[in-house]
């Protein structure tokens, strides 16, 4: 069994790019509001037209979204529970910020803007992507409650060129890729180069022992039809020389018959280099099918 690298998982490998995400410093404020909408944007709540006020995210997660919300003068507290909370005195101008997000038409003009919606991918990514494990298949999804939301995230995506899916979940808008060079691209789009070289990585060693599979299982049906054909083969020529026909066979008909009877699992090749003198593959299959010939003739 080959060892995966690294331990990968779809859990593991879903964190090890939310780390990498993470460890980016955006210092212009368009790219910074970007991210926090992604994040604010993709855990609110399913029927609402607002950014959720407060999110949960784990580990370096929320202490990046916390870096930003505190560059952007943003007042906000983090409890215990990886939850990430916008302060009251700060919550209406928040909401009306980032509420522009779900206003009509406005998925269309962020999309085009320059830039923006892979900083927002990032965020998305970060609030509710998963990367599936590389080794059992090739997808990254995005779980949301709200359908505007999912909307948003599907017009980005489609703005720098992939083609996602979607379906519904238990009341959760899926937004989904599933073909391995968009699972790719989509790693550099949000800044995840390592993890990218990584997924390449596990992709080239698939690919590589995938066809070392199929190279083994050609040859092992290649060997049983080989041994199949030699049985049947060294019955016949066993019928023909436990007969009176025998007797009557030319030298090089009964060396070839003793040869095949002797090594009945060699291929025809073989067989002929054992001859003596030697014998190339069309010469000794000539042989043995003017063997298999007489021996048929006998019924």
């Amino acid at each position: 069994m080959t060892k995966r690298a690294n331990n990968v998982s779809g859990s593991s490998f879903s964190l090890r790019i939310k780390d990498e995400v993470t460890g980016h410093n955006p210092k212009d404020i368009n790219r910074r509001q970007a991210v926090i909408a992604g994040v604010f944007c993709c855990q609110s709540a399913g029927d609402t037209g607002k950014p959720a006020l407060e999110v949960r995210l784990p580990g370096k997660a929320g202490d990046y979204v916390s870096r930003l919300l505190s560059s952007e003068g943003i007042p906000h507290r983090k409890d215990g529970d990886d939850r990430i909370i916008v302060e009251d005195p700060a919550a209406d101008e928040f909401l009306s910020l980032y509420g522009a997000f779900f206003a009509p038409g406005a998925t269309g003009i962020l999309a085009a803007a320059r830039g923006f919606e892979r900083y927002f991918l990032q965020g998305a990514f970060l609030s509710c992507g998963y990367f599936s494990d590389p080794y059992k298949s090739y997808r990254v999804e995005f779980h949301l409650k709200n359908k505007k939301a999912a909307e948003t995230v599907e017009a980005m995506l489609r703005s720098e060129g992939f083609n996602p899916l979607s379906t519904v979940r238990k009341s959760v808008n899926v937004i989904y890729l599933k073909n391995g060079d968009a699972v790719s691209d989509l790693l550099a789009v949000i800044g995840a180069d390592s993890c990218k070289l990584a997924f390449e990585s596990i992709r080239t060693e698939k690919e590589v022992m995938g066809s070392v599979t199929r190279t083994v299982n050609c040859d092992s049906a290649n060997t049983r039809r080989q041994a199949e054909a030699g049985a049947v083969r060294n019955e016949l020529i066993k019928k023909l020389m436990n007969s009176d026909k025998a007797a009557t066979l030319p030298g090089e008909l009964l060396e070839a018959a003793r040869v095949h009877m002797e090594n009945p699992g060699l291929s025809i090749a073989d067989l002929g280099k054992m001859m003596d003198p030697p014998l190339g593959k069309s010469g000794m299959n000539h042989r043995l099918a003017r063997l298999l010939e007489i021996a048929k003739a006998l019924d």
